[in-house]
């Protein structure tokens, strides 16, 4: 009896120590990571609120995982004009107006010619958001759908 009383209390403490460290890890995994949600479907998002973060955003990058992507986000709603300059894949842009409604979509190829070419919407828009070039056709993207931004 003496002999399972000494093993079962290492054994219990183990097992405690391995559940503290599933709650742990588990609660670590949930941190909150901003997102932006179009029809069911939630991408996983960089936020660019500065001027200097919007001067880098997806440039010299090779590969964006397929629900990820960038957001940037204006002080005042404006038709906000985008390169591809030093941006190595191509991207789907998407301009959201202050409702939170997509007002233009465009494909944006990376540039490789001197001056390159500005991407503008039709409408002023309060957030730009890039994934890949594909995301919109594949997920069903389209103009006038509504967005939920998780920040």
């Amino acid at each position: 009896m003496k002999i399972i009383k000494k093993i079962l209390i290492p054994i219990s403490l183990l097992i405690s120590i391995f559940i503290a460290g599933i709650i742990i890890y588990t609660k670590n995994l949930n941190t909150k990571q901003p997102q932006v949600c179009i029809n069911n479907t939630c991408f996983s998002i960089e936020i660019a609120e500065t001027p200097q973060e919007r001067q880098i955003w997806l440039m010299h990058r090779e590969h964006l995982p397929e629900k990820s992507g960038m957001l940037f986000v204006f002080q005042q709603s404006s038709p906000y004009g985008f390169w591809m300059k030093n941006t190595l894949i191509p991207l789907d842009m998407i301009w959201i107006d202050q409702n939170q409604k997509i007002i233009d979509i465009q494909q944006a190829i990376p540039c490789t010619a001197d001056p390159c070419p500005s991407y503008k919407p039709s409408w002023p828009a309060l957030y730009v958001l890039e994934l890949n070039s594909w995301i919109s056709e594949k997920y069903g993207i389209n103009i006038g759908d509504n967005v939920e931004i998780k920040k």
